[in-house]
């Protein structure tokens, strides 16, 4: 952000948000919508696997033990459940079709971060529509 505001010329004292200086020098930040698209794939990638896998046993937090102390952390299931809207069974249903999983997460993540009214409409469009295990192109109008 540093190197971003100089460019912009925007001052470290004026009080300026990281956000205002972004749409000021027309950049929008894609690491973590690239971050939750690998997360998703490697999620189907591994749920996908056939037996009892260590990163399957730990992806749904089925380990033996007891957790420590204090505030539990966010787990991957919760991340999963948060950014695609279904629930565990359901996600890991869908990840066994590989094409299926794939089309879904396509439509997902690139919507992750805020909407507008049209879009919220046709992502909910499009997430019924693949729940309803509809092959093809999706809803073109929300």
């Amino acid at each position: 952000m540093k190197g971003l505001r100089k460019i912009v010329r925007v001052s470290r004292t004026a009080e300026k948000t990281n956000e205002r200086v972004l749409n000021k020098a027309g950049v929008k930040r894609e690491l973590l919508d690239t971050v939750k698209a690998r997360k998703l794939a490697y999620y189907g990638h591994t749920m996908r696997k056939q037996g009892s896998w260590l990163e399957k046993e730990i992806m749904q937090g089925t380990m033996p033990g007891a957790r420590r102390r204090g505030r539990p952390r966010t787990a991957w299931m919760d991340n999963i459940k948060s950014w695609t809207g279904l629930s565990v069974e359901e996600s890991i249903r869908m990840t066994e079709d590989r094409d299926k999983w794939r089309k879904y997460t396509s439509i997902v993540w690139p919507t992750l971060g805020s909407r507008t009214a049209k879009e919220e409409n046709r992502y909910r469009c499009n997430v019924a529509w693949l729940r309803d295990g509809h092959t093809g192109k999706p809803c073109k109008n929300g």
